[in-house]
């Protein structure tokens, strides 16, 4: 049995960035750029205008009011061949080229207009409401970074360089193999001593919300026969993950299966609580997890390992998930000698995060992962988490730490 901080540190070493693949902008979303992007233009190629207004000299505007002859108008998507000269102003509209001549943009509220002739009632200060050539983006400058996760934003300038496409690393694939003889599927009702399978639907759910593709194999039972030819069905996968029969009963067959299909086994068996009988290991360069078969086991266990291992093959440089400190609402008792992670819920006070234990600590009560959960880290040094200490607490969603409105 190993400590939790040697378990991930093992898992990430085994995990290798994968290749590289070509993709449109449509399918480039939250992947991660596998080189350096450099524009070959300047955006915006010439200066413009910020808004509806007049290019005028910044010079005509004083004394006010100024008035001004109307030369021209130059839609946006327009370039009118025409200079702006002194007592002269073009009408432009946001988007519209600066003309020759122009050093400012007096916008349309500041002005009166009738026929051929405009009046300044209130002057900007020189250049304003002038997008300046280069003002986003110089010509040869790098818009995306190897290495980096493309948001909305980043592809939005990849497009306005013209970038249709983007070498990004490729997704993991995923195989799910859940194994038991008491499992079937979501569709039929459960007999005595039967579960439906629902590891396979959170695994697969949780595989996908990290970035892989998952493939969930068909229920396996406790046979030996069953579980290796599953098992070689599902190594064509990057990433194996099967759900129970790792830990030490008669019929916990899942182990010696992989020893015989030749996977390396790094460990097996975590100090932790929940999810202590966790296999991990290598076939080749795929990575391997014997996760356990209690649903809360099995997704925290996910969240803990699978995850970083998951975003390291996708060649994210981030790969854990958001950790705050928090209070705890009461105390609670624990296993010593084993890192607990206490499912809690947290609530922002006055005084910080506030993480208040959930009712069952059950590794059967997946209700107790829902939206808003997260995980508080219990010391193994420690049988007893203290009312009103503060813990580091994992955060498994975004929704965790949403606020019902923003602080202005």
């Amino acid at each position: 049995m190993i400590p939790v901080g040697e378990a991930l540190a093992t898992v990430c070493d085994a995990a290798r960035i994968l290749g590289v693949e070509r993709v449109g902008l449509g399918a480039a979303l939250g992947r991660v750029a596998a080189e350096d992007v450099r524009s070959t233009r300047a955006v915006p190629a010439a200066a413009n205008s910020a808004m509806d207004g007049y290019a005028v000299r910044h010079a005509d505007l004083a004394p006010l009011p100024a008035r001004l002859r109307i030369v021209a108008v130059e839609p946006a998507g327009t370039v009118v061949d025409r200079a702006v000269e002194p007592g002269t102003a073009i009408k432009l509209f946001t988007g519209s080229v600066v003309p020759p001549g122009a050093d400012t943009v007096v916008k349309i509220e500041d002005t009166e207009g009738s026929g051929d002739v405009v009046v300044v009632r209130a002057a900007p200060v020189h250049g304003a409401n002038v997008r300046a050539a280069g003002e986003d983006i110089a010509a040869g400058s790098t818009v995306v970074t190897r290495g980096a996760p493309l948001g909305p934003a980043d592809l939005g300038v990849l497009a306005s360089v013209g970038c249709a496409t983007v070498l990004v690393h490729r997704r993991p694939t995923v195989a799910i193999v859940s194994t038991g003889s008491e499992l079937v599927e979501v569709d039929e009702v459960p007999g005595p001593g039967q579960v439906v399978n629902s590891n396979a639907y959170t695994l697969a759910a949780a595989a996908s919300a990290a970035g892989a593709t998952a493939t969930v194999l068909p229920i396996v039972r406790d046979r030996d026969a069953d579980i290796r030819a599953s098992l070689v069905e599902a190594s064509r996968a990057d990433v194996v993950l099967t759900s129970g029969g790792v830990s030490v009963g008669e019929l916990d067959l899942v182990k010696d299966a992989l020893d015989t299909l030749g996977v390396e086994r790094l460990f097996w068996q975590v100090a932790q609580k929940p999810g202590k009988p966790l296999a991990f290991g290598r076939l080749g360069d795929r990575l391997v997890f014997g996760l356990p078969g209690n649903p809360v086991s099995a997704l925290v266990c996910f969240h803990l390992y699978v995850r970083p291992a998951l975003r390291r093959l996708q060649g994210h440089r981030r790969l854990h998930a958001p950790i705050v400190e928090a209070s705890l609402a009461r105390s609670v008792r624990k296993a010593r000698g084993l890192t607990e992670f206490v499912r809690v819920q947290l609530a922002w006070t006055d005084d910080g995060w506030l993480a208040t234990p959930l009712p069952s600590q059950s590794s059967g009560v997946l209700t107790a992962l829902g939206s808003g959960a997260a995980l508080l880290v219990g010391p193994p040094t420690l049988d007893e988490l203290p009312a009103s200490a503060r813990y580091a607490v994992i955060v498994l969603g975004e929704e965790t730490l949403a606020r019902e409105a923003p602080p202005f």
